[in-house]
């Protein structure tokens, strides 16, 4: 997709919002677009001139839907911007992108010969259209669009939530249906105004969904790393990285792939700058690729220890490595100790008793196993887990250092411990 940005606003989940996209059609930046096209379809009638009409019409309506599209991916809520961004051609790409995906369609179903593959097939090419229409939006490459890797990182960074998309899409495919049926009676032979309105309701809809889509996209938008094109909202001094600029192109592009090794390159030979660092560990997360996940972590949290002294993020690096791979270490045993700590100090017990575990058989003299393992009995009481065990690893403590600086707590925790016994 695109680049990082901030908003300090908090941005509701779309389940939240339902009634908003009923009602955006309706905004002043909007509706009067809607009605000119609605009415615009009269000359739509006129011979031979009606298909050129006819055909202008609908471009323009798609030109808008699809800057409403990425004007509320970007966080615009009443309505697109007045100068336009969106290519004229973007009509005849997305009917292209139909074509292509038809013909896929149709050349599977007859190459298996099997109605299961091509039920399955139709069903998942029914899901991945809107993935395939806010990728064209948002990239407005035909060749973007059609990358199964791209459709599959939305659907999979969006969860449940996308399910809403084509749900969405598909009532109001049939609600459209079942309107245009209720106006012949109400209109009457009036064919006029039975167009007009025809017209309005495949507008209203489609300015409906299409904002969905735009609004979905916002909500992830640092999954996703979609841009805030707004510059009243960009914080001074917020350019983008040009190394996450070209990864972002890439990206882009449908070759996750490659920006992913070109990222890699970049941490592994030249160092790089910590934005660079999240935007590479959030390509990533959202490519389900945790094995690089995990081991960036230990290129990164010395970095975040040592050189920008941010512990507390580098214990969130640390949790979101042990989540993507239980066996996860730093490389460095002070680290590890360093965060264990750390995490103590934060009442993160859970941290502390999966860095600790095994710590004493990979580095049985380092000076902070006591400490380690001291904190890790401290928390194995406080989580409800064998007291015996923490206070029998307490006394061996004791009996191995019993010159160290924490020697004296650790007396205090096993006096009190045993206090506490009939």
């Amino acid at each position: 997709m695109s680049e990082l940005f901030s908003r300090e606003e908090r941005i509701e989940p779309v389940w939240n919002v339902l009634p908003q996209f009923f009602r955006y059609p309706f905004k002043p930046d909007v509706l009067p677009t809607l009605l000119f096209i609605s009415i615009g379809s009269l000359l739509t009638m006129i011979p031979v001139l009606g298909f050129v009409a006819w055909l202008m019409l609908w471009a323009m309506l798609f030109k808008i839907s699809y800057e409403i599209l990425t004007s509320t991916a970007s966080g615009h809520m009443d309505g697109p911007p007045s100068v336009t961004q969106m290519s004229d051609g973007i009509m005849f790409k997305h009917i292209g992108l139909l074509i292509v995906l038809a013909l896929s369609y149709v050349f599977v179903a007859r190459l298996t010969g099997s109605p299961l593959i091509a039920s399955l097939l139709g069903l998942f090419l029914l899901l991945a259209i809107p993935a395939a229409m806010m990728t064209l939006a948002m990239t407005q490459s035909l060749v973007a669009a059609l990358n199964p890797a791209t459709w599959l990182t939305i659907m999979r960074t969006t969860g449940m939530a996308y399910l809403l998309t084509s749900a969405f899409l598909l009532l109001m495919l049939f609600s459209q249906a079942w309107i245009e049926r209720l106006l012949l009676p109400v209109v009457g032979n009036s064919f006029f105004l039975f167009n007009i309105v025809s017209w309005f309701i495949s507008a209203y809809f489609m300015a409906a969904s299409f904002h969905l889509m735009g609004y979905l996209l916002y909500q992830f938008h640092d999954e996703l790393g979609i841009a805030d094109t707004a510059p009243e909202r960009r914080q001074a001094g917020s350019a983008e990285h040009p190394l996450i600029s070209q990864a972002s192109e890439l990206v882009r592009d449908g070759r996750a792939d490659e920006a992913v090794g070109f990222l890699e390159e970049e941490i592994t030979r030249h160092g790089v700058e910590p934005e660079v660092h999240d935007f590479y560990r959030r390509l990533l997360h959202n490519r389900g690729d945790l094995a690089r996940l995990a081991e960036h972590g230990r290129v990164y949290i010395p970095i975040l220890l040592h050189s920008l002294e941010d512990g507390d993020k580098a214990l969130n690096v640390a949790r979101e490595c042990l989540a993507a791979d239980r066996t996860f270490r730093p490389r460095d045993a002070g680290d590890l100790v360093n965060l264990a700590c750390r995490a103590y100090d934060r009442n993160d017990c859970r941290l502390v008793l999966e860095l600790a575990s095994g710590f004493g058989k990979r580095h049985p003299k380092h000076a902070g196993l006591p400490e380690l393992y001291f904190r890790a009995a401290q928390c194995l009481v406080e989580t409800g887990g064998d007291s015996e065990q923490a206070v029998r690893t307490v006394r061996q403590l004791m009996n191995r250092f019993p010159d160290h600086p924490l020697a004296g707590d650790m007396a205090r925790f096993e006096r009190s411990f045993a206090a506490t016994r009939p």
